[in-house]
């Protein structure tokens, strides 16, 4: 196939790839709510998961198809767009003041230090074994259970009007039970089944539609990479990254215009917490992970600077639009790098 079909099966997998991670996610929510499960749950990890869902599904499909390289490019790829485009793109594109209330630096900060300081000292060797593939599993349990002690201590208006909303559903139900017969309360339960069903069947079909999508994407890299003689990382790590970030700034540009930047942030870095543990934790089960040293010197430190900018950026709870603007730029030289252009 000629490199312009290859372009196009790349753009339009990766289109399908995302449509489909955002019906997971919107249903798995629905599911969530109808099952009375913890706003917690719900926020930190079947969103989390939703949004995470094209990197994680290329990534592990590069490793089933025997580019256990791809992964790093795909997953640290993703993380550094997720901060230097999410973030950017979502300040620049605001007309209001990019200010925050919740106290980054103290209580998320830390556990990304974290992840990234895990990360680099793993891969510094060039391998990333299975033991070290259970810590990291076991620092994003670690996390849920950092994050939900955290989230207890939260008592603020929004949260609770967003539990009432989860709950107004059944709440209308159940209301509507008291006030019929018997006949009637059947008929709402029955009608529960439905959806309950409905939306298993919507959530296998779109995680099959995900499965597929993302073969194609990594075929089509692969492909891309040899036609052009380039590594599969290399592209891994930018234009499919690029692409499997797209839910996280699409998310985090919806809650800025919103002037919800708690959301904004919390959103892309606890995306990129759950990218780095569990896309490395579960393919690292799977196979042994290798890195170039070429590959792992700009990753690590790209890694390393977003996190410093962040901590200095973030000190005094706002970002700029000269630094979101900044922030572009560094992303910039950071594809510059990979494509040996600068």
């Amino acid at each position: 196939m000629p490199i312009i079909a290859w372009v196009a099966v790349l753009i339009l997998s990766l289109w399908v790839l995302i449509k489909s991670a955002d019906y997971f996610t919107d249903y798995a929510e629905q599911l969530g709510k109808i099952l009375r499960l913890p706003n917690f749950i719900i926020g930190v990890v079947i969103v989390a998961i939703g949004t995470s869902l094209p990197e994680f599904a290329t990534s592990i499909m590069g490793v089933y198809q025997g580019d256990v390289e791809f992964l790093s490019g795909n997953v640290l790829g993703t993380v550094i767009v997720n901060i230097l485009l999410g973030l950017g793109i979502a300040v620049i594109f605001t007309k209001r003041k990019t200010i925050f209330n919740w106290d980054i630096v103290s209580n998320d900060l830390p556990f990304f230090a974290a992840a990234i300081f895990l990360v680099v000292v793993s891969l510094m060797d060039g391998h990333f074994s299975k033991v070290e593939a259970l810590l990291f599993l076991a620092g994003y349990i670690i996390y849920i259970i950092y994050a939900y002690y955290i989230q207890k201590e939260i008592k603020d208006t929004a949260q609770k009007e967003y539990k009432k909303e989860l709950s107004k559903e059944i709440k209308s139900g159940l209301e509507e039970m008291e006030e019929k017969d018997k006949k009637a309360s059947s008929k709402f339960f029955d009608k529960i089944l439905k959806k309950e069903i409905k939306i298993v069947v919507i959530l296998l079909f779109s995680l099959g539609i995900v499965a597929i999508a993302s073969h194609f994407v990594v075929t089509s890299v692969l492909n891309l990479a040899v036609i052009l003689g380039l590594g599969t990382s290399v592209l891994a790590a930018t234009v499919v990254a690029l692409g499997t970030s797209l839910p996280e700034i699409l998310v985090a540009l919806s809650a800025a215009r919103r002037g919800n930047f708690d959301m904004v942030i919390g959103d892309i870095l606890g995306s990129n917490i759950f990218d780095i543990f569990v896309i490395y934790g579960v393919a690292g089960l799977i196979t042994p992970l290798t890195i170039t040293h070429e590959l792992f010197v700009i990753l690590s430190i790209f890694l390393v600077g977003c996190f410093f900018l962040l901590w200095l950026v973030l000190i005094d709870k706002k970002i700029t639009k000269s630094e979101a603007l900044m922030f572009i730029v560094i992303y910039v030289l950071f594809a510059g790098k990979l494509f040996n252009i600068f």
